[in-house]
């Protein structure tokens, strides 16, 4: 690699150390990421109204639904590269890139044009209330129809984590937030573009910031680079990554569908409620940030471990980020509970009491389930890092049926919206169930061990072969 190069070996050191290293850049990267979706909720809540707020809020589980499946993809790219940055295969890092390259252009614009065509017969049938439906549809083709773009950074920051460069994609979100910030104040405020405008804002601040990282990216790390020659692509390399971002995609679709339905039992409740929603789910995003990137880099560890075939440090691994989320989670629902309403005001006028109420039962219910959250995602990451995918849509189907089940259930038990709170953490404990009875049980060593012996039998067959070349030619 590069001189200075700010890539992490993942198969030497302690884990923590390593993790903190690696997650640091991208816990920073989260919160610059949550400042611009905070923006726009902000700005358009306080210098629009909560009816505006409300629209994105409702269109929230459909963009994200369209965002997940493409982003599906580079999660795949993801694995596959931090496998072989373990293996030390930089010919197959280039050749996973080339399938990106193929995989990014024909989904973003498939996944676009469904954006276009879809948006209002998916907000018709989550009965999204008639004064922001159309603010709410305007939002999805804009965002959903240009996913492409968000899809490119996407792709180019995967790969730099997935050599442990989690600094570079940091920089570079750290522009495109500046820029949204910015361009939101000119399009809501300067030019009166209201939800367009916040949209418009965040997809050219991401297109620049998309250039600009690939264009470091190739500088930077030369053995990245990829020639004409480079660019017929390799079609095991690309299933095998098209298969497995199939089956996240699949993954997050069902997630997306269990959102959905969350959202259709929040609208029958009114816009204030709506709101509230959005404005809980941002301050859970936020708070999240605290341990998020730990649990999801986690999977870039296990991956070049796995590629390294290296049993006991993935062992170590999940026991030392078991024990630091514990604590971090643990300290985020402190900070929720006690800044709750700080941060609730910063998104909703406190004139909007329905609003502020709703919205502060949201933060302080969830937030005292953190601990469930923060290992439902490391240990998603660690079967992820694997190769594991299925195991990862066995706690996912799991997690879906529950939020599903208990969002339509408990606000009937409850006799209150306030039901609606509690289906998610309950759906996250359920989830945990399936890949910690994979991990525990020990099923993933039995299949590193095959692997190992793979490895051992493709080495003695290669040995073998030239050693009978070598006798021929003498």
């Amino acid at each position: 690699m590069a001189k200075k190069s700010a890539a992490i070996d993942m198969t030497q050191g302690s884990p923590i150390s390593l993790m903190l290293r690696f997650a640091l850049p991208m816990m920073i990267g989260g919160v610059f990421q949550n400042l611009y979706h905070m923006v726009d909720s902000a700005v358009l809540g306080r210098y629009v109204g909560s009816e505006a707020l409300a629209a994105i809020g409702s269109s929230s589980s459909t963009t994200h639904m369209l965002l997940m499946l493409a982003t599906s993809i580079t999660s795949a790219v993801s694995i596959v590269i931090s496998q072989h940055i373990g293996s030390g295969n930089k010919e197959k890092i280039r050749s996973g890139m080339v399938s990106t390259i193929y995989l990014t252009v024909v989904v973003g614009i498939l996944l676009g044009l469904i954006s276009l065509v879809a948006a209002r017969p998916l907000m018709n049938l989550l009965k999204t209330p008639d004064n922001i439906i159309d603010d709410a549809v305007l939002y999805i083709q804009f965002i959903g129809g240009f996913c492409i773009v968000s899809f490119t950074y996407n792709s180019a920051s995967s790969i730099l984590r997935a050599i442990g460069d989690s600094t570079t994609p940091l920089i570079f979100l750290i522009i495109c937030s500046v820029l949204n910030v910015i361009l939101d104040l000119v399009a809501v405020i300067g030019l009166n573009l209201e939800v367009a405008g916040v949209a418009i804002a965040t997809l050219v601040s991401q297109a620049i910031s998309a250039v600009l990282c690939i264009l470091y990216m190739f500088k930077k790390y030369p053995f990245l680079r990829i020639s004409v020659s480079d660019l017929k692509p390799d079609m095991k390399e690309t299933f095998n990554i098209f298969f497995m971002g199939a089956q996240m995609a699949l993954q997050s679709a069902l997630l997306s569908v269990g959102m959905m339905v969350i959202t259709r039992v929040i609208n029958g409740y009114g816009s204030d409620v709506v709101a509230a929603f959005t404005v809980g789910s941002n301050v859970q995003n936020l708070a999240a940030m605290l341990f998020s990137n730990f649990a999801f880099g986690f999977s870039v560890y296990v991956g070049q471990n796995w590629g390294a075939r290296n049993m006991e440090r993935i062992q170590r691994g999940v026991r030392d980020i078991f024990l630091l989320l514990g604590g971090l989670t643990l300290f985020a629902t402190l900070l929720s509970q006690i800044f709750a309403r700080f941060l609730v005001g910063l998104y909703v006028n406190a004139e909007e009491v329905n609003v502020v109420a709703a919205s502060l039962s949201f933060v302080r219910i969830q937030a005292c389930f953190f601990p469930f959250l923060g290992w439902i995602w490391l240990f998603n990451s660690t079967m992820k890092g694997m190769g594991k995918i299925p195991i990862t849509m066995a706690s996912s189907f799991v997690e879906l049926g529950s939020k599903i089940g208990l969002s339509i259930l408990l606000p009937i038990l409850m006799g209150s919206y306030v039901g609606i709170w509690y289906a998610a953490p309950i759906g996250w404990i359920l989830g945990i169930l399936p890949t910690a009875v994979y991990y525990y049980g020990g099923f993933w060593k039995k299949a590193l061990k095959k692997l190992i012996e793979k490895d051992a039998a493709d080495k003695a067959k290669a040995e073998a072969a030239a050693a009978a070349e070598t006798t021929a030619e003498s």
